[in-house]
């Protein structure tokens, strides 16, 4: 008996041995996957440890900067019911103001020829917030002009994400810019080490241009040549949409936020320069109110401002966005309202440049289907567009994606407009996006494939870090 078993075992011993030799190299590569995969934990438990110590430890200054600020403006505070006037007012300050002049740019040849016409014009000064500043013809063209601009004595300065524009951080142009005069800042450096200590995953998301403190552009758009960007992953041209106001305390307000990142980032405080001012009516039908999300800022203000607005539809919703991760109490509000009988329609991009994203985002899908709400895939090419409606009277665009980093983690810039004729507007160009999109329907979850119900709940595992 002894015998058998001491030949089993050394037959088992041998069959291990030849496998090890055989496949030693394939070993290695699981050894070394299994290493990573223990490394991001111990990453994620060190991520969770310091996870509001970044912004915790300048809170007070922070804050109190914002405060200091925005009472220096003249503001009219129109007294109003909504609730989300009086939250957003109650913890940035800001409440709805008028605007002269507003105008959707869905098409991306008219905002860089309106752009470009405007840098031209300009008389005093050009702020500038990017996340993705790309070097290409068309962003080329943006710098030459804001080179010419600097050389007559405008005021230029440049805020990119340090990470979004990494490509044009490494091209000769920032130094030929700040030769001329403009000056150009890193927002949050990234540096590998700091990851211990500092929140490195709050990225500056906003999409803002200012000139001379009367003309802002807010929206979707990046700085990049919107037909071949990424086009390494086949997403054609990329679809977005932007705003360009007029209005003498909307532009105020934005002014105040890029002083306030300025200040944020370098320490320097940004003598104001003149503005043009042009007298309008006040008005309780053009409306717009801005949420600011940036470091000291409450950090679920734009969470609160969502559920409340969502929450108070009627009769009809639409989201349309590129990256739909959202967080579950923005997912229950959403199927709630649809169940008592509001129209919900949702447009998402079939195209994607992020995996895990892409398939995050199709985890909710079948909740949302048995709500009877509709979803929308834009089938040809890239939409990057970002807009919120809600019934006929209020439109939320900026530079928010519906997903936790937007929401939660990254500084953003939210306006909600307050205007039947922008809500047509916008509701039109949502038509035009359905007239090229896919409407999901039962089929779409019958065809689904394993492998696809196990990268959705996968990738649905790191949603608050999408």
């Amino acid at each position: 008996m002894f015998n058998i078993e001491y030949r089993v075992i050394f037959f088992l011993f041998s069959i291990l041995f030849y496998i090890f030799k055989k496949y030693y190299v394939l070993l290695n590569i699981i050894y070394i996957f299994c290493f990573f995969i223990l490394f991001f934990i111990i990453l994620l438990i060190i991520y969770n440890i310091f996870y509001n110590f970044y912004i915790n430890r300048n809170y007070q200054y922070l804050h109190k900067l914002w405060i200091k600020n925005i009472f220096k403006l003249d503001f009219i505070y129109y007294k109003n019911s909504n609730m989300l006037f009086n939250l957003c007012f109650k913890n940035i300050y800001i409440p709805p103001v008028n605007f002269n002049n507003l105008i959707l740019f869905n098409n991306n040849k008219k905002l860089i020829y309106s752009l470009l016409k405007d840098i031209r014009l300009s008389i005093y000064s050009i702020y500038i917030i990017f996340y993705i500043w790309e070097p290409s013809f068309l962003s080329n063209k943006i710098a030459l002009s804001l080179i010419k601009a600097a050389s007559r004595g405008v005021d230029c300065r440049i805020i990119l994400d340090s990470i979004g524009s990494l490509n044009f951080f490494k091209t000769i142009w920032p130094l030929i810019m700040q030769k001329h005069g403009i000056k150009i800042i890193e927002y949050s450096k990234f540096y590998f080490f700091e990851i211990f200590f500092k929140r490195i995953d709050f990225r500056q998301h906003k999409k803002i241009i200012l000139i001379d403190n009367y003309i802002t552009y807010v929206g979707s758009m990046n700085l990049v040549d919107y037909k071949k960007f990424k086009r390494h992953l086949n997403l054609g041209i990329w679809i977005d949409l932007m705003i360009k106001i007029k209005g003498d305390l909307v532009n105020k307000i934005i002014k105040l936020i890029f002083f306030y990142e300025w200040e944020i980032e370098t320490g320097e405080v940004i003598p104001d320069v003149k503005t043009v001012y042009k007298n309008i009516k006040k008005s309780t039908t053009k409306l717009i109110q801005i949420i600011n999300s940036s470091p000291g800022l409450p950090n679920n203000l734009i969470h609160r401002a969502l559920l409340n607005i969502i929450s108070s539809t009627r009769k009809r919703l639409i989201i349309t966005t590129p990256y739909f991760v959202p967080s579950s109490l923005l997912i229950n509000t959403i199927c709630s309202i649809a169940n008592k009988g509001v129209e919900v329609n949702i447009i998402l991009s079939k195209k994607s440049d992020s995996f895990l994203v892409y398939w995050a985002s199709r985890y909710f899908f079948k909740d949302l289907y048995l709500s009877n709400i509709k979803i929308y895939l834009y089938k040809d090419n890239f939409l990057h567009s970002k807009f919120i409606l809600i019934d006929n009277n209020i439109s939320i665009l900026g530079s928010i994606n519906f997903d936790i980093r937007s929401i939660w983690l990254n500084f953003e810039i939210v306006l909600i407009i307050y205007n039947n004729h922008i809500n047509k507007k916008l509701y039109k160009i949502h038509k035009q996006y359905i007239a090229q999109s896919k409407l999901i329907d039962n089929s779409f979850f019958s065809k689904k494939k394993m492998y696809e119900n196990f990268f959705e709940k996968f990738s649905y595992f790191f949603r608050s870090f999408l």
